[in-house]
C-alpha cells in the first residue's frame, strides 16, 4: 500500500505564491523596460484617437456633401420651373465637393442641366469624367446619358455603341428607355432592319408592359 506523504502548513507557507511572483515579475519587467512600456501605450492610444479623429471627419464630411448635393437639386428644380439657367450656381457647388462618389453624383445632376441646355459639349465631357472615375449606378447612368450627348449630335454609332453596352451589362437599371432610344438610332442611321429586330426583342421582353401598343405601332410603322 502506497504510502500517503503528508504536507505540513509550514511547508505550504515556504511555497511561493505564484500570483505574487507574477506581479513581482510585471512590475520588474515595467520597471525595466519603462519609456518602451509607456511608448507602446500611447500609440495605441494615439491609433485609436486618429481612428475615432477619422471617423468623424468622415461623417461630418459626408453630412456636409449631402447638403450641398440637396442645394443642387433645389436649385436645379426652381431653374427648371421658371425657366432659368442655373450652370454657373451649379459649378460653384459642385466644386465644393471633394473628389468621390458624391461629387459624381453632383457632376451627374450638372451634366443633365449641361444637356437640357443644349451645351452638349460641356455635357459629353462632364459625362465622360464620371465614367473613368466612378463604378455602379453613377457610372451606368453617366454612359447612358452620353449616349444620349452622342445621338443629339448625330454620332449615331458611339450612341448604339453606349446603348448596347448598358443592355449587356445586365444590371437592375431600368432598360426600356434604353432600347426605345437604340431603336431609333438605328432607325435614324437608315438601319431600318437593326431598329426592327430590336422592337421585336422588345416585343417579348415587355409583352406585359402597358407600352407593348407602342411598340407595335412602331414596328408597323418601319414595315410599311
Amino acid at each position: 500500500m502506497a504510502k500517503k506523504i503528508k504536507i505540513t502548513r509550514k511547508e505550504l507557507l515556504k511555497e511561493p505564491d505564484q500570483f505574487l511572483s507574477s506581479t513581482d515579475k510585471a512590475i520588474s519587467f515595467f520597471t525595466e523596460n519603462r519609456s518602451a512600456v509607456i511608448g507602446s501605450i500611447l500609440g495605441i492610444l494615439v491609433i485609436g484617437l486618429s481612428f475615432l479623429g477619422y471617423q468623424n471627419y468622415q461623417k461630418s464630411s459626408t453630412m456636409k456633401f449631402e447638403a450641398l448635393y440637396f442645394n443642387m437639386e433645389q436649385i436645379a428644380k426652381e431653374s427648371g420651373e421658371k425657366g432659368t439657367n442655373p450652370q454657373s450656381q451649379l459649378e460653384k457647388i459642385r466644386d465644393q465637393i471633394d473628389k468621390g462618389p458624391h461629387r459624381n453624383r453632383a457632376s451627374l445632376l450638372l451634366a443633365d442641366v449641361y444637356f437640357q441646355n443644349e451645351e452638349l459639349e460641356k455635357a459629353r465631357s462632364t459625362y465622360q469624367e464620371i465614367i473613368n472615375n466612378s463604378s455602379g449606378l453613377n457610372h451606368e447612368m453617366a454612359s447612358i446619358g452620353l449616349a444620349y450627348v452622342y445621338e443629339a449630335m448625330e454620332d449615331y454609332k458611339k450612341a448604339i455603341d453606349l446603348f448596347k453596352l448598358a443592355i449587356d451589362s445586365k444590371s437592375n437599371f431600368p432598360l426600356f428607355q434604353v432600347y426605345w432610344s437604340l431603336a431609333r438610332c438605328h432607325e435614324n442611321n437608315k438601319d431600318t432592319s437593326n431598329a426592327l429586330l430590336i422592337l421585336r426583342e422588345m416585343q417579348i421582353k415587355f409583352s406585359s408592359t402597358a407600352e407593348l401598343e407602342k411598340i407595335e405601332k412602331k414596328i408597323k410603322q418601319l414595315s410599311t
